[in-house]
């Protein structure tokens, strides 16, 4: 089937149209990874073997990455990992550095990007120490952390609240535990509707 091009009126087929559809997509794909674009190129690029990678399954697997880039979570054998944008960064490069292409899916970076996520959560774990560390000694979270802090940090039962948090995230034994610890201890920190759930 042929189409008439809109901007140069010359004949293309069907699939020419679509794979410039694809390729414009994948355009928007790659900014939205703004300057990480180059490394994600590079772990795209294990995909390919011998031929070059269609536009069509090279711009579906950089929306697959874009998924977890953008969201930082991630499921590999029905459990649920949060990784952070620098890990998520390191496991990329280590892929990389590791896989003989082509790769078939992205199995190979979830296993890599499990234990970024254990790497994510130790550092959760240790900014969250730092800041109530800070506020137990009187002092304000604000300057390291995104959770703005108000006239609640110096209510003994709110900062009671919030050592019980903490105390549960350094208890959580497996990276789902974790992460719902730390998001309840960030909504505290936040005021949200976390507060009164201890």
């Amino acid at each position: 089937m042929k189409l008439r091009c809109p901007a140069c009126g010359a004949d293309i087929s069907l699939a020419e149209a679509t794979q410039a559809a694809d390729l414009q997509e994948l355009d928007k794909v790659a900014a939205a990874f703004g300057g990480d674009w180059p490394l994600v190129k590079e772990y795209l690029a294990c995909f390919k073997g011998k031929r070059e990678l269609k536009a069509d399954k090279l711009l579906r697997l950089a929306k697959e990455v874009q998924e977890i880039w953008h969201t930082g979570r991630f499921s590999s054998g029905g459990a649920w990992y949060e990784v952070g944008r620098d890990e998520f960064r390191e496991a990329l490069k280590a892929t990389c550095n590791q896989v003989t292409p082509p790769l078939s899916n992205h199995n190979y970076l979830k296993r890599v990007l499990m234990a970024a996520a254990e790497k994510t959560s130790q550092r959760r774990e240790r900014e969250l120490r730092d800041r109530e560390d800070r506020l137990m000694a009187g002092g304000d979270a604000r300057p390291t952390g995104p959770a703005p802090l108000d006239d609640r940090s110096d209510d003994p039962k709110w900062r009671a609240q919030l050592m019980e948090l903490g105390h549960a995230v350094r208890r959580a034994k497996t990276p789902e535990a974790k992460a719902e610890a730390s998001r309840r201890y960030q909504e505290h920190l936040k005021g949200g509707a976390a507060c009164g759930d201890g």
